[in-house]
């Protein structure tokens, strides 16, 4: 415990008194230095004898404070200090080192403390004195036994003079004592020669010590120079500053000290010896220790400015010239070790004049003769060389460039020329040759290219432009000598390496500076573009100071003057480059691709203004302006000289052996990356060339065949190389222009479709699964870089918009969202193929893969959307239609798939779309309403809290323009942008400056303001601030508008726009919580077009003008004191503009007024209109815009769900699953029902039953045939499996199937076999039929397309298959498919069903009420009859069908004028309004009519329907020949007839949606391939092609089988022509391909336009019931109020509902319920009432509401008199003077071709065995007599076309054509209109003649009669009875007939009337009046 004590006493004393001394050091204080000296012996001297005193360093300060001891008089204490310091310094090395260390700033101390020097002095001499004589008594006996050694001949033994170690270590390092005592040096040289001897070697530690560096000056010293020179040697590192301490530094300085004293007598060999052991010495220090003690620099030691060792060498070479030699090697080690530093220590001297003295007259001749002197296999000549590099490499700027230009010149000039140098010396010559090389690279070493990533931008200011340029030209000199040497050398020999060196700066060089002027020339333009409100004079200011900076260095002002481009080098290197090489070929692309030159880009495509377009008169900014041309003008010139040069070199590697560039270059991973670079290069030659070598290698003739080729050799290879190539050109960080990305967006497409494509995509032919790691890894590489690249894509756009034309913007854009759109597409894909581990995976795995269960694999490829997500909010702004509808449904379709994903979206993303969708004064854009719903049903699938409103903050003015703050003034957003700042002095210039240099924009005023949107950052600095003026002035203004608008904000909260919506959706989960459980409910076929591809165009979507808001320019509004602007739309700008109108700012709604309501029951449409939709803030507008999008938007998977479920063998007639097998589940329709959930609870099974039986149908007819699939690949789909497949295009007319199509697929595994066996192609074999042996299932068409390979489409299947069968759905298996049965009326039906809740006329359906009964007063009866011309009962239908609302029931018997009032109805709707759009002329007819001025107001529009084609066109046909209007006038409305062409009547064919868009379109298409470069046949090229290929093979052969040289060369020549001519007919047929993809495109979408155009600008539609559904229409999401139903009574209710969707509130039904009912296939339904019409319903319901046209125009009184009185109860009367309108020339025979007369044929009724169907002979050869009999009774009766035969029975129609050809030959019989009953409805005939074909044997059998089958139906029989306008012959059994109760009356009717004739084969008898009672009735079917 004493022990510690004691030591812990000691450390504080030690502190204590340490200290103390340093206080006595600083100060000049005696008393204190005495103490402190007396303190520190005190505290020695209780030290131990084992503590020493310097190895220790805080006691080493007392040590060394002590040593003030040797100044003073000998005492006590100075004895023992020195016994006590002796005896450590002995022991201890450390002690040694830290001693003598401590001693050399001893004098500096004592002096600063105040000290006389002498005093100093003489206290060092003491100390000295007695380190010498302790040093001397330790080595002397040492030294005795060394020489008795030495003298003995023997080497002495290191232990028996170890005890010396110590003493003779302290002489080596304080080697100063040693020259200052003989007796010591002679002690220390014995010792040291000692242990030496025999060959030995004193070798230190691993460190300096001032011996090494004192020894080397010491010339009298051979041996001790030696032990120096070898102990630097041994130095493992550079002697930094800690290593060179104080005594070595005065080791140094001592022998400087002495060189320099012997200035007077030093002779060339002390000049020698003294720079040759320099030279060692400074080789071992490093730069720092040499710059801040070797150059004059020291502060201690003997140090002094005198001492600068780089002067001291200058010095000496100038005053020794003949020393050069040895100087050279210091002057490597001086510019290897200082580099530039070493300028500044050699003031005054400059490198030239160092040069000079080297090589200039004095040294010239030494060094030369030196270099001739050296032998070839010496190494001098490299030590003669070595300083030359490190010289360059130290220099800069001007000094650089002269002297390389020197050096270079003596090096690859003189030197290498044998006559000159005066040797032939090769080995010296290829020395000076590589120095030369060294010199060229060193100087073009710039170090400011960065090859390494993205940002390669070089200095752009203009002096280091000149340095660069100037650099060139030095290597340009040279050029052939670089180029022979690059290519006779190895790449891995020296030579090789350094000529390959400096080629490829060059080249580099070039290509650097022509991509970076390229990019700031470009840059300059973008931002100008931008910054469209700065003045002229200061957008040149760059400009202007560029040109000052050259102006100073004496060059031109041309900009083009500073890029490097040598043209000699590069002609050269094409010349000269070894056919075949391909190592060289690979470090030729290697190093053009270095520059990133593919990134540079061809000026001419951007807009340039011209001097005159200024707008400006100021002289000074016209001459910047003419500058800025000039140089623009100069540089594109040249930067497409220094392009077409590379394009060349490619060219010449390009006709390299196809087997050397496919086996040994494209193997090469970097150079296929390089490749595929230069490859998007938007230089034409730099793209075409690159491809060119692919092309070549793999005898490929497109681009695409270019990447097929490399991904064939090895898939993962081109994946991960063209990752780096979107790494390289898609996501350059600096500011540049369009480039390459246009082609990058193309060409990745194609690599896409190498990995996706259906048919021959890597997935697809791999089983749907990369099983392959590397390529599974390059895949998802591949995946993530296109996003990237997108993401970077979709941000910069939006400035290169402003820059380049609209239309290369509107193709691009276009490519960019097919692109985006194609990857999206195949998300699921390529996620399925990543985890997919086999192909022998059940249906359950595959299954398992979903966009609502994704893999981590599969939310990681998601993640990757989500930045091109964030940068497509502002596309969202776009003007162009189709490009606006494609991104709205990429967005809604990114964020429908992460909801699906449960992944997670940012709340700023979703922030932004929300405003966006909610149109506020914040957000304008060109969204329609449509498209706002479709973001606010996506956006509330999201639980995030929605931004409960989105502020109003106060404007600001900018260019007299209100801002509201925090807003963009722009008409697009950018979610990085800040607020912008913009200047309010805008003279115009930027605008003139950008728009009136270019033709293609429209010339606008100087004056024009405009808000532009700045899109980033870095843009938004650009522009300048408010002056303080104008803000002041702006405040006052913005103060008023804020407190208006926070007035307004307290006054009229405004609601969330989506917590309503997440509401419903929150319980809807809830309600589908168990149901999920059994059943999926995702989307499998959504109400939109057709079709996988997302990026399938679909219509433009239109606002209705009652639904659109007036949208606005550029311009936001202007201040009141200001008026308003003028429109600034042009081509620059309109990509992201809006439209030339202002749009209001609409009131945000909320996601509870948007989101769709079932609709209540209510007694009054207005009071269930009011109370149901939404809240009362709600406008009806509002109202009406909700609930279309949802009567529009219905989910039909759950209509597939159950469809591709059946069991297509099922024999059932209900439904085979679970639900529809059920036949309670099935109730009959009642004629009131409760809501809309019961309605479709009873309507729902009943369609699904007719469903059924068009299965059946189809079964039964077997009029389809069964064709063949190959599957090509497949995709899960949550429960759904997609199948893609090919099939053959020509067999695709016969089989007739389409999109809407569901078709039964069938497994045959002997199919397979045959495969397998015979490879013969499936198609070359028959389809099988389905079968119930063969697995099978239902499936969907969801797309045909064609493909890419002739004769193939593709056809994508989904279906539902059972385990069994979806084990077979793979790749390369064969099925059998045949159609099933169309979707298109089901699906739409279904539609209308799930959509009702929505209908405006909800309430009105369900109770099936129509409108009540309005009796109209007879003024206003007479006027509309006068007005519309038309009779009394249908004046009182118009009126009540335009002054009701909901259903107007009118029934037109036959006759009676239905199609007449519904011309009335048409006319009186449509000119209640005083503005129509566009008119759609009839070909051939004026417009008339009243004439609308170009309005504001929407157009009225009306929806015609009918259920049939025929009673359509019949319609469409009136309308043609014009209407009457409200004013009494014939007009002609415009009409589109919609539906397929083929099958409309021809008369109207020209009115169809098809042919007027083909009328339009093919001019714009002529237009449209005249402006994109008029096309050329493809085939043709392609035969070319294969010309040129023939042609050079066959030269070819030539070449291998020539030997004469001459012949060879002219061969090759002849070659190299075919091969170029091969090239440039690739490019053409890549560019044709692009150009027709493009011309295409764009001929579709203006197609789309057009057809938006037309239908927004019809009048009257014009469509069957289920045409009216069409996608078109819901795409438009246009609006028919009123809805006209003709033959409303034969169609289905759910039929009738499909028109009404478009918000319709208005609907005429007319028909005739006691005409034919609507067809429906299943009986079972039948039996549920499912053929009753609406029509029908409501009749029931409301009898009294039904308007009866009772007044018939087309029957002679005879003829209607029977249907009036048995049909309609006596009211269907005749029109005046029917009788003399219906009279006849054959009349007059009245007794056999009266008006209406009864044949009664005793014949017998047949049954075809084959169609189940009735015919009767007799009856047959009955209508062809009379027919006959009435041609030779009035032979000059012309009846062609008059004659109507009908009956109800097919197989009787068949008879009747038999029977008639029979007779009269197909000559007789033209002009006769057979049919049957229900054909002809709606149809009349001057003359019918019915065949009623039903006849008994007599009695029948066991005396019954029969019924009378389908004439039963009075309803047929009526239409039968009234189709005749001036006879009807009807021809029938009596007997037979009258078993039926209407029948009998029929005929007791006829015979009362006598008209009633027998015919009994040969000759007709007329029968007198009687009744005819049947001998027996038993059944009556009436």
């Amino acid at each position: 415990m004493a022990s510690a004590n004691d030591k812990n006493a000691m450390d504080e004393e030690l502190q204590r008194v340490s200290g103390l001394v340093e206080e006595s050091q600083r100060r000049d204080d005696p008393a204190l230095q005495e103490t402190a000296l007396q303190d520190s012996l005190a505290y020695l001297m209780k030290l131990p004898k084992t503590s020493h005193f310097f190895c220790n360093e805080k006691r080493r300060i007392l040590a060394v404070n002590a040593l003030q001891m040797f100044a003073f008089p000998p005492t006590p204490e100075l004895d023992w200090l020195k016994v006590t310091m002796g005896r450590h310094l002995n022991q201890c090395f450390l002690c040694v080192k830290a001693y003598q260390k401590a001693k050399v700033p001893l004098i500096s101390r004592f002096l600063e403390l105040g000290f006389d020097k002498e005093n100093v002095d003489e206290f060092m001499h003491l100390l000295n004195a007695w380190d010498i004589d302790r040093l001397t008594v330790a080595l002397e006996p040492s030294a005795v036994k060394c020489r008795e050694a030495t003298a003995a001949g023997k080497a002495v033994d290191g232990k028996s003079i170890q005890d010396c170690f110590n003493a003779l270590y302290e002489c080596l390092y304080a080697p100063n004592l040693i020259t200052e005592s003989t007796p010591l040096s002679a002690a220390f040289h014995s010792v040291f020669l000692g242990v030496q001897a025999g060959g030995r070697f004193l070798r230190l530690s691993k460190e300096i010590v001032p011996a090494m560096i004192s020894f080397s000056f010491l010339r009298g010293e051979p041996e001790l120079v030696r032990w120096a020179e070898k102990s630097i040697g041994f130095l493992d590192k550079v002697v930094g500053e800690v290593d060179f301490d104080p005594c070595n530094r005065r080791a140094y300085h001592n022998a400087v000290g002495r060189y320099l004293a012997s200035s007077p007598t030093r002779t060339a060999e002390d000049v020698i010896f003294f720079w040759k052991a320099m030279n060692r010495v400074l080789g071992s220090l490093h730069k720092s220790v040499i710059l801040n003690h070797c150059c004059g620099n020291s502060s201690g030691g003997s140090g002094s400015h005198e001492d600068n060792i780089v002067k001291m060498a200058w010095l000496d070479l100038q005053a020794f010239p003949a020393c050069f030699l040895v100087l050279l090697p210091l002057f490597g080690t001086f510019f290897g070790s200082l580099g530039g530093d070493v300028w500044p220590a050699s003031t005054p001297f400059i490198p030239t004049s160092i040069l000079d003295i080297v090589l200039g007259s004095a040294g010239n001749i030494a060094f030369e003769n030196a270099l001739r002197a050296v032998a070839t296999e010496d190494l001098k000549a490299m030590e003669l060389l070595n300083w030359v590099q490190p010289f360059v490499e130290s220099l800069s700027g001007s000094n650089k460039l002269k002297c390389s230009e020197i050096l270079a010149s003596r090096f690859l000039g003189k030197y290498q020329d044998p006559v000159q140098f005066g040797t032939t010396n090769t080995g010296l010559r290829i020395q000076c040759l590589l120095t030369g090389l060294h010199v060229l690279n060193s100087l073009l070493d710039f170090g400011q290219v960065d090859t390494s990533g993205m940002a390669f931008r070089v200095n752009t200011n203009s002096v280091d432009k000149l340095m660069r340029r100037e650099a060139r030209k030095v290597a340009e000199t040279y050029a052939s000598l670089i180029i022979e040497t690059a290519i006779d050398n190895r790449a891995d020999s020296g030579l090789g390496t350094a000529a390959r060196r400096v080629l490829d700066a060059c080249i580099v060089l070039d290509c650097v500076s022509t991509a970076d002027e390229s990019e700031v020339m470009t840059d300059e333009i973008l931002t100008a573009a931008v910054m469209r409100q700065r003045d002229i004079t200061q957008m040149v200011l760059t400009a202007a100071e560029d040109e000052a900076a050259v102006a100073e260095l004496g060059v031109s002002g041309d900009g083009a003057s500073l890029l490097c481009y040598g043209e000699g080098m590069w002609e050269l290197l094409k010349e000269k480059m070894p056919y075949n090489d391909i190592e060289f070929g690979r470090f030729v692309v290697t190093s053009i691709a270095k520059s990133r030159i593919y990134l540079a880009e061809p000026l001419d495509s951007i807009r340039i203004p011209s001097a005159a377009s200024a707008g400006t008169s100021n002289t000074a900014s016209m001459k910047l302006i003419s500058l800025k041309v000039k140089k623009f003008n100069a540089l594109s010139t040249k930067i497409d000289r220094v392009l077409s040069a590379v394009a060349n070199l490619l060219q010449h590697i390009s006709d390299f052996d196809a087997d050397k560039l496919r086996k040994e270059l494209l193997i090469d991973e970097p150079t296929v990356e390089v490749l595929l670079c230069l490859s998007l290069s938007a230089h034409s030659g730099l793209s075409r060339y690159s491809l060119e070598i692919v092309k070549q290698a793999y005898d490929a003739s497109g681009r695409l065949e270019c990447l097929r080729g490399l991904f064939g050799s090895n898939p993962a290879r081109l994946l991960r190389a063209y990752v780096q190539t979107i790494k390289h050109a898609g996501a350059v960080s600096t500011i540049f222009g369009l480039g390459p990305v246009p082609r990058l967006v193309r060409t990745t497409m194609d690599v896409a479709a190498l990995l996706f494509d259906p048919r021959d995509g890597y997935v697809a032919t791999h089983n749907s699964a990369i099983a392959d790691t590397d390529v599974r890894t390059a895949a998802h590489a591949f995946w993530t870089a296109v996003w990237r690249a997108l993401t970077y894509i979709f941000k910069r756009t939006l400035t290169w918009a402003r820059a380049y034309p609209k239309d290369i913007m509107v193709d691009y854009m276009r490519d960019v969202l097919d692109l985006s759109s194609t990857l999206f597409e195949n998300i699921q894909l390529l996620e399925q193929a990543l985890t997919a581990t086999s192909m022998g995976s059940t249906i359950v795995e595959l299954q398992s893969i979903s966009p609502t269960k994704p893999t981590t694999t599969g939310l990681d490829l998601l993640s990757s959307l989500i930045e091109p997500l964030r940068e497509m909010c502002p596309w969202l702004r776009l003007s162009d239609a189709a490009l606006l509808t494609v991104c709205v449904r990429l967005v809604c379709e990114t964020l429908n798939r992460f909801a699906k994903a449960k992944a997670d979206v940012p709340k700023d993303i979703l922030k932004k779309l929300e405003k966006l969708s909610q149109q506020t004064a914040h957000h304008y854009n060109n969204l329609t309403d449509a498209q706002c719903y479709d973001l606010v049903i996506a956006l509330s699938l999201f639980d995030e809290q929605p931004v409960e409103k989105i502020k109003s903050e106060s404007p600001d003015i900018v260019n007299n323009k209100v801002i509201v703050k925090g807003e963009r003034a722009s008409p697009f957003d950018d979610v990085h942008a800040k607020p912008v700042k913009v200047s309010s002095k805008v003279k115009g210039g930027l605008d003139a400056w950008l728009e009136k240099g270019s033709s293609t924009v429209k010339k606008e005023s100087v004056a024009k303001k405009e808000v532009y949107d700045l899109e980033s950052d870095e843009e938004a600095s650009l522009i300048k601030e408010f002056e303080t003026a104008e803000k002041a002035k702006a405040r006052q203004r913005i103060d008023a508008m804020y407190n208006k608008i926070k007035a307004e904000e307290k006054s009229t909260p405004k609601p969330s726009l989506l917590s309503a919506r997440r509401q419903e959706i929150s319980e809807q989960r809830q309600k589908m919580a168990i149901a999920a459980a059994t059943a999926k409910n995702d989307v499998i076929h959504p109400s939109r077009p057709a079709g996988f591809r997302v990026a399938q165009m679909a219509p433009p979507s239109s606002r209705s003008a009652s639904s659109s808001r007036p949208v606005s320019g550029t311009s936001t509004a202007v201040s009141s004191d200001e008026g308003s602007s003028g429109e600034s739309d042009n081509d620059i700008d309109s990509l992201f503009s809006l439209s030339k109108h202002h749009r209001p700012v609409p009131k945000p709604v909320t996601a509870a007024q948007l989101a769709p309501q079932p609709l209540k029951v209510s007694s009054s449409l207005a009071a269930a209109r009011r109370r149901q939709f939404g809240p009362p803030s709600m406008t009806e507008k509002e109202r009406a815009e909700r609930n279309m999008r949802a009567r529009l938007r219905v989910n039909l998977d759950p209509l597939y769900h159950r469809i591709l479920r059946w069991d297509y063998h099922s024999e059932k007639e209900l439904p085979s699953d679970e639900v529809g097998s059920d036949l309670n589940n099935y109730k009959a329709v009642p004629n009131k029902l409760s809501s809309a959930v019961e309605y479709k609870a009873v309507f729902e099974p009943l369609l699904m039953l007719e469903c059924v039986q068009n299965i059946v149908k189809t079964k039964e007819e077997r009029t389809d045939k069964p064709f063949r699939l190959s599957i090509t690949n497949r995709v899960s789909c949550d429960e759904y499996i997609d199948v893609y497949a090919s099939i053959e295009a020509k067999i695709l007319p016969n089989i007739k199937i389409g999109e809407m199509d569901v078709v039964v697929i069938s497994y045959v595994p002997d199919d397979q076999e045959i495969v397998a066996g015979s490879g013969a192609a499936s198609q070359d074999r028959p389809a099988r039929w389905p079968d119930k042996r063969y697995l099978n299932c239902m499936a969907k068409i969801k797309e045909i397309k064609r493909s890419n390979q002739a004769g193939l489409s593709d056809i994508v299947l989904r279906c539902l298959p059972k385990p069994d069968m979806a084990r077979h759905l793979v790749p390369r298996t064969d099925l059998s498919a045949l159609r099933v049965m169309g979707m298109t009326t089901i699906e739409r039906e279904y539609s209308s069903l799930q959509g009702l809740p929505y209908y405006d006329l909800c309430d009105q359906i369900l109770n099936a009420k129509p409108a009540s009964s309005i009796r109209a007063d007879a003024t206003k009866i007479r006027k509309t009859q006068s007005t519309y011309n038309v009779n009394a009962p249908q004046a009182g239908a118009i009126i009540a069908a335009m002054e009701c609302t909901g259903f107007t029931l009118i029934q037109g018997p036959p006759g009676t004028g239905k199609t007449k009032t519904i011309l009335g109805i048409i006319g009186a709707t449509l000119t209640t309004t005083k503005s129509r759009g566009i008119p759609i002329l009839i070909p051939g007819q004026r417009q008339s009519g009243p004439q609308q001025a170009s309005g504001t107001v929407e157009p009225k529009r009306i929806l015609v329907c009918a259920p049939s084609n025929a009673a359509v066109d019949e319609l469409v046909l009136r309308l043609k020949g014009g209407i009457w209007n409200s004013s009494g006038e014939i007009f002609f409305p415009r009409i589109v007839r919609l539906g397929r062409s083929d099958i409309i009547n021809p008369a109207v064919r020209d009115l169809t949606l098809e042919e007027l868009v083909d009328a339009q379109v093919g001019k714009f298409e002529q237009e449209n391939n005249a402006k994109s470069g008029g096309g050329v046949d493809r085939g043709n090229l392609r035969e070319q092609l294969n010309k040129v290929l023939a042609e050079r093979a066959e030269v070819d052969r030539e070449i291998a089988m020539t030997e004469d040289v001459t012949a060879r060369d002219k061969l090759r020549a002849q070659r190299d022509m075919l091969n170029a001519k091969k090239a440039a007919l690739g490019q053409r047929l890549d560019e044709e391909r692009d150009r027709h993809a493009v011309v295409v495109r764009t001929n579709e979408i203006e197609r789309r336009n057009i057809q938006t155009r037309i239908l927004t600008n019809a009048e009257v539609m014009c469509a069957t019931l289920s045409g009216a559904g069409h996608d078109l229409l819901a795409s438009l999401s246009m609006t028919f109020e009123t809805v006209i139903i003709d033959e409303a009574a034969q169609c289905v209710e759910l039929s009738a509902l499909i028109p009404l969707k478009y918000g319709c509130i208005r609907c005429a039904m007319v028909g005739d319920p006691n005409q034919l009912p609507p067809t429906v296939l299943s009986q079972t339904a039948s039996k549920f009432q499912y053929e009753q019409s609406l029509f029908v319903r409501m009749q029931r319901n409301f009898p009294s509401s039904v308007h009866l046209l009772s007044i018939q125009y087309r029957m002679h009184p005879q003829i209607s008199q029977f249907p009036s009185a048995q049909f309609y109860d006596s009211r269907l009367i005749d029109g005046d003077g029917m009788e003399a309108r219906t009279e006849a020339e054959w009349h007059s025979a009245a007794d056999m071709f009266g008006p209406y007369r009864f044949f009664n044929v005793h014949s017998r009724e047949q049954q075809s065995k084959s169609t189940h169907s009735y015919y009767n002979k007799m009856e047959a050869l009955c209508a062809v007599t009379l027919y006959r009999q009435l041609m030779e009774s009035f032979p000059k009766l012309d009846l062609e076309g008059r004659v109507g035969i009908v009956t109800p029975y097919k197989q009787q129609l068949h008879e009747l054509r038999n029977t008639f050809r029979s007779a009269l030959g197909n000559t007789g019989m033209h002009g006769i209109d057979f049919n049957t009953i229900d054909g002809f409805q709606g149809q009349e005939k001057d003359i019918i003649i019915l065949s009623c074909v039903r006849a008994q044997a007599a009695g029948g059998a066991g005396g019954s009669v029969k019924g009378v089958g389908f004439l039963a139906d009075i309803r047929r029989m009526n239409v039968a009875l009234t189709r005749a306008k001036s006879s009807l012959w009807i021809i029938g059994n009596m007997q037979s007939l009258v078993v039926n109760d209407v029948w009998r009356k029929l005929i007791e009717d006829a015979q009362k009337r006598g008209l009633v004739s027998l015919f009994d084969g040969e000759r007709f008898k007329v029968l007198d009046a009687a009744p005819v009672v049947p001998q027996k009735r038993r059944h009556n079917h009436a």
